[in-house]
């Protein structure tokens, strides 16, 4: 009897661990794993899905075996290179490329456990799903930097374009303000006006380089700044390229073509600054404007020079 009462505790103990795993792998936003230091064994609870990529061994080494990690794979492994024995928790934000060619981001946290001789034999950890939030906070960011109603950048171009600026220690900015747009407004509505900005930022955007800046700067002004210095006529040829473009949009609304104003200014390769090469490109459209409007004016160093349009 005290055999039975004995086997049916154990047989109740198994079970109810069994019940504890089995509840834990449903909670599919949190992985765990353990990380053996000597044998290089990574090894994840049941839920870890296989999409994630993630290798059986994870050498601590970067060269260890000649292998080039996925990144997100060498990013997990730079992390177990970072916890200590008796330090604190280490932890990072890795992503995953999964192989449905969606991405996963988990937050990595992870710690070392002392070994024989005080040696850390032992990584354990946790890889928290946090795609969702990343998702929204990216979703936030891009509504913050992004103008709603055309898709391109915002005010908040400056400080990208300034940050450029530094970094490469040049560039180029065309300004862009469309003439006569109020009379479109006034006359045809504000919906054909927002028909019109659309137009213009998809030209905008189709007709420069992803890696280039095009932003909507307010009302029915336009930036766009380029990393890559050109020398006058090329940019003289890319102004010319905005008008035709303009002209060329199918609003059936409008009683004639979409034109614009252009200032263009190269910054000067020493301390060059956004306010500065803002000011020149927007000198260079107001004499444009002046001059006769649907036409463009180039600011190179201190010397103005009009092309015809």
């Amino acid at each position: 009897m005290p055999y039975n009462r004995k086997k049916l505790l154990t047989f109740h103990q198994e079970t109810n661990c069994m019940n504890v795993n089995h509840v834990l792998n449903e909670f599919s936003d949190t992985l765990l794993f353990e990380y053996d230091c000597d044998s290089a064994r990574l090894e994840f609870t049941p839920a870890a899905p296989a999409a994630l990529g993630l290798p059986d061994r994870l050498p601590l080494r970067s060269d260890a075996g000649g292998r080039t990690l996925p990144e997100a794979a060498d990013k997990l492994r730079r992390l177990l290179r970072a916890a200590r024995p008796g330090g604190p928790v280490v932890k990072a934000e890795v992503t995953f490329l999964g192989q449905d060619g969606q991405l996963w981001v988990y937050l990595c946290r992870c710690k070392a456990l002392e070994g024989a001789g005080g040696r850390g034999g032992q990584i354990v950890g946790k890889l928290t799903d946090i795609t969702e939030r990343f998702d929204r906070e990216q979703d936030l960011l891009r509504r913050a930097n992004m103008d709603l109603l055309t898709g391109v950048y915002n005010r908040s171009a400056e400080e990208l374009i300034t940050r450029k600026l530094k970094q490469n220690g040049g560039g180029v900015l065309f300004m862009i303000d469309l003439d006569d747009f109020k009379q479109i407004n006034d006359t045809l509505g504000h919906s054909v006006g927002d028909q019109v900005l659309v137009a213009v930022s998809d030209v905008l955007k189709h007709l420069f380089r992803a890696g280039d800046i095009v932003a909507r700067m307010g009302g029915d002004e336009f930036v766009v700044f380029l990393e890559s210095p050109l020398d006058p006529d090329l940019m003289a040829r890319r102004a010319q390229m905005i008008l035709t473009h303009l002209e060329r949009i199918p609003l059936p609304q409008l009683n004639g073509p979409v034109r614009a104003s252009i200032g263009v200014a190269l910054s000067p390769p020493v301390q060059p600054e956004y306010a500065a090469l803002h000011q020149a490109a927007d000198e260079a459209m107001y004499q444009s404007k002046r001059a006769s409007k649907n036409g463009f004016r180039l600011y190179v160093s201190s010397e103005m020079q009009q092309r015809e349009a």
